[in-house]
């Protein structure tokens, strides 16, 4: 991806989290980003492609950053900590892209751009119980629908998340990873 296009895609994540999609200009996404209007409509034909573009590839690097943060032979405890604490920080990383991912999603969108959002949505739970069936096949995880169980998870991280971005001060990042960790290993893992 070229440095202009990421410059964008950037400005149209923190206008969108802003603003929300419909009150969102594609006018004030260009002087966010810091380019001619011409330049947006030649990158991103509409407010829905640059909208879909910022959510498909904003997930896409939070999925890389987790897959690379995992790539180790970590006990599984210890990968189920590092799962959950890089979920959070990547959502407080990228706090306005998840605001609108888990927020906006509303009508008035194209439904090509719908569809596209809501399967890389749906890539990143997917992601997210190819993390935890790492688990249930080395006997940590009792028998559960791993995908019910990322769509879990990745609702925790979210509300948690919002929690603390809504309440500044009342819980610290690390609270947040010890009660998430705590909550999913004694509710899902069997006893060591």
């Amino acid at each position: 991806m070229k440095p202009k296009q990421k410059k964008i895609l950037a400005a149209a994540i923190s206008v969108f989290s802003t603003k929300g999609f419909h009150q969102a200009t594609m006018d004030e996404i260009a002087r966010t980003a810091g380019v001619a209007k011409g330049t947006l409509y030649y990158n991103y034909a509409s407010k829905s492609t640059l909208f879909s573009a910022a959510i498909t590839d904003g997930i896409e690097a939070i999925i890389d950053q987790v897959r690379e943060a995992l790539s180790s032979d970590l006990p599984f405890h210890r990968h189920l900590r590092k799962l959950v604490e890089k979920n959070i920080a990547l959502y407080l990383k990228y706090s306005d892209l998840t605001r609108i991912v888990f927020n906006e999603l509303t009508s008035g969108m194209d439904e090509g751009v719908l569809e596209e959002i809501e399967r890389v949505r749906e890539r990143y739970v997917d992601f997210m119980a190819d993390q935890l069936k790492v688990g249930q096949a080395q006997g940590y995880l009792r028998p559960v629908d791993l995908k019910l169980a990322a769509v879990g998870l990745v609702g925790l991280v979210e509300n948690l998340c919002a929690y603390h971005l809504k309440n500044p001060g009342k819980t610290s990042r690390r609270q947040m990873e010890e009660t998430l960790f705590t909550f999913l290993a004694t509710g899902i893992c069997r006893e060591t």
